[in-house]
């Protein structure tokens, strides 16, 4: 089973690879955020501000994942193919978590590289801000990626999943602008911010699973 689960991770993760539609998300919203900042806020100096920068630019990140996982699974059925996939002899087990690993890496690459170009770009560094702005990056992601998991096992199409789970962005930089200080701040905001999403990711995967395998 494990074998397998790799073997379909690896070929769903290189599909997504051959698809630029799919990459370019990732890169546009962090290089439009740095360059906005660089135009209108020429010499800023105050931390907070570049805080915040950062907290929108690892938010920016998270959403991206979406189109990937509804055409995973939603797309996928669309065209047919999951039907032919499911017809295999590998466990429904498998396909399913092949293709949640195969989700997984590319929003945690572009979470780090677009942090990193941002801290380059400005010239701010603090390490914690840094670390912090890229754990909520990776935790949000796993987030969206359990909405759209749950979502596109359970209506027709890709783009009503993309629609339905994009709602959730502006409840995610509403929260973010609201508990920033608190999450930047408080020690252990981000070890209870890191449990709860594990358990709910944890959840959404599961029942995911069984809505995928009764289709």
């Amino acid at each position: 089973m494990k074998n397998a689960t790799w073997k379909i991770a690896r070929h769903e993760l290189g599909m997504i690879l051959r698809e630029p539609k799919f990459l370019i998300p990732f890169v546009l919203p962090p290089i439009l955020l740095i360059v906005s900042q660089l135009v209108l806020l020429p010499g800023e100096n105050d931390p907070m501000v570049f805080t915040r920068m950062m907290l929108i630019c690892a938010l920016l990140i998270a959403p991206m994942v979406v189109p990937l996982a509804s055409d995973s699974f939603a797309g996928e059925r669309e065209r047919g193919s999951l039907e032919l996939l499911m017809l295999l002899p590998v466990k429904p087990a498998s396909i399913f978590y092949g293709k949640l690993l195969a989700l997984i890496p590319l929003p945690l690459v572009f979470v780090v590289v677009a942090e990193t170009a941002y801290v380059l770009a400005t010239g701010f560094w603090d390490f914690g801000v840094y670390a912090k702005s890229i754990l909520l990056g990776i935790l949000t992601s796993f987030v969206f990626t359990g909405i759209a998991l749950f979502i596109s096992l359970r209506v027709k199409t890709a783009r009503a999943t993309n629609q339905i789970a994009h709602m959730f962005v502006f409840l995610l930089l509403i929260l973010g602008n609201v508990f920033a200080r608190a999450y930047y701040t408080i020690s252990l905001a981000p070890v209870i911010l890191t449990v709860a999403v594990a358990m709910t990711f944890a959840v959404a995967s599961a029942l995911s699973f069984k809505k995928f395998r009764l289709k």
